[in-house]
Formats: C-alpha cells, sequence, structure tokens
C-alpha cells in the first residue's frame, strides 16, 4: 500500500514535467541572430530576432523574418526601401551572428550613417 502511494506521487510530480519539456522542443526558433549597431556618434543598441517562430527582442520580429525568408537570411540581398536619407557622415557598423536555420552567420558592415542601414536592410536593423 506504502509502495503504492510512493509511486503515485512520484508520477503526480512527475506528469508537469512531460508536457512542459515537449511544448519547450516545439518553440525552438529554426533561425536566431544578435543584431547591433554601433553610430559613431551614439550609442549602441543590441537585440535578439528569432525566426521560425519570429521573436525575441527585436520591436519588427514578424516583418524582419518575413523579409529575411526569401533570401535564406542574406539580407544584404533586401531590396532597397527607397528611403531618401541626409549625407550625414555618422559611420555605423552593423554587426549580426548567429544561425540561419543550419548555416553560422557573422557579418559586420559599417554605412555612412544610421539612416542608410535601415534604406539598405529594411525592418531588420529597424530595432
Amino acid at each position: 500500500m506504502a509502495r503504492t502511494r510512493l509511486l503515485f506521487a512520484c508520477l503526480a510530480l512527475a506528469a508537469p514535467l512531460f508536457p512542459a519539456t515537449a511544448q519547450a522542443a516545439t518553440l525552438v526558433p529554426e533561425s536566431g541572430l544578435v543584431l547591433s549597431l554601433q553610430p559613431k556618434m551614439g550609442a549602441l543598441s543590441t537585440t535578439q530576432l528569432n525566426c521560425e517562430p519570429a521573436g525575441g527582442t527585436h520591436r519588427h520580429a514578424q516583418q524582419a523574418c518575413d523579409q529575411l525568408m526569401p533570401v535564406e537570411g542574406d539580407f544584404r540581398r533586401l531590396e532597397e526601401t527607397g528611403a531618401m536619407c541626409t549625407m550625414e557622415l555618422n559611420p555605423t557598423k552593423a554587426t549580426l551572428q548567429g544561425k540561419w536555420r543550419t548555416k553560422r552567420i557573422n557579418f559586420q558592415q559599417t554605412y555612412s550613417n544610421p539612416c542608410v542601414v535601415r534604406a539598405l536592410t529594411g525592418k531588420v536593423f529597424d530595432f
């Protein structure tokens, strides 16, 4: 009788763990990227972008993921937004690190100013 109670107590304690573990496994993003912008005259800003499913701390996560899907995560292949930028000289380093599906990404490029970064990368670097 004591064994039966002990067995039921163990099962009752373990039962909540299994659904949570199974659910967590399905929520792991297929792609995870850390993006940062460092203007020469300005503060460093960094965000996390997850795709498939979209999430992270990026404020336009779904739109950024939607733009990255057709170009397989290569934001350099994104179409320009057509935004008009001033000729302000504020060199801005854009950095992207992480993984897109099965490939590792580690990219860094300096643009003439933050507006040019957003004009060339759409919502990806708009955080």
